[in-house]
């Protein structure tokens, strides 16, 4: 058998590197994405803001255990969800929505987030308890944010708990998943801010009332807060709670 010749084998060694390089991009893994819940969250008007000596203390937010992971979760019918392991959360999902509400209360309330600034036993600390209850995405459809929120001042054992339904429509693409999401996460902020604002501007020497409690008694009352017009929402329940 005549011996193959110089240039043969260098034809044969490219033919095994282009299907090598073929195979290798065949098996290769879609570039995975990830996305955030930072919001856009704007200042209120200066007449109705917190004051600046106040301070937002958002604890470890609560989500259900179906969406408590990295991978982005949607919802492909009623009884059925699939997970998307190349779309993911930059952080927890838990960590995201703590985030999100801190940049944005913080923003609206006009009173850095807790972390940001040095204790001060003379300024308000606003602890903010956030349970979210369903946190759900339909592609193509909406998502939807049901949250269960709970705002009260320090020292003291004064709360006021909110229940809040929000729910955005949204285009094909997990992109505007993400951004439905946002800006639930950013009304839920803005009804939060209000609280605090609420809370910042009574008068010290009068207890938390809920709304239509104690009429007639000239005691000063505080309501959960309704959204604002354009927003497709829901806002269902107000409890003030004591000695909690």
């Amino acid at each position: 058998m005549k011996p193959m010749q110089s240039g043969s084998w260098r034809a044969m060694a490219r033919t095994v590197s282009i299907i090598g390089l073929s195979v290798l991009t065949a098996c290769a893994s879609p570039a995975t994405r990830f996305y955030t819940l930072g919001t856009d969250a704007q200042p209120t008007m200066a007449s109705s803001k917190a004051g600046s000596s106040s301070r937002i203390d958002i604890r470890p937010v609560q989500v259900p255990p179906s969406v408590a992971r990295s991978q982005l979760v949607v919802q492909v019918n009623a009884t059925q969800v699939k997970v998307l392991e190349d779309d993911r959360w930059a952080s927890s999902l838990p960590d995201e929505i703590r985030y999100a509400l801190i940049a944005g209360v913080s923003q609206e309330a006009d009173g850095p987030g807790a972390k940001a600034v040095m204790r001060n036993e003379d300024d308000p600390v606003y602890q903010v308890a956030v349970d979210v209850q369903r946190f759900e995405s339909w592609p193509s459809s909406h998502v939807l944010v049901d949250v269960v929120w709970t705002v009260g001042a320090s020292p003291g054992a004064e709360t006021l708990t909110c229940h809040s339904v929000v729910s955005e429509p949204v285009p094909d693409g997990y992109q505007a998943i993400v951004l439905g999401h946002r800006h639930a996460i950013s009304a839920v902020a803005g009804q939060i801010a209000e609280v605090v604002r609420g809370l910042a501007t009574r008068p010290v020497d009068r207890p938390l009332r809920t709304a239509g409690a104690w009429r007639g008694t000239g005691k000063t009352t505080l309501s959960c807060p309704q959204f604002a017009d354009g927003v497709q929402t829901a806002v269902n329940g107000a409890a003030a709670r004591f000695g909690e």
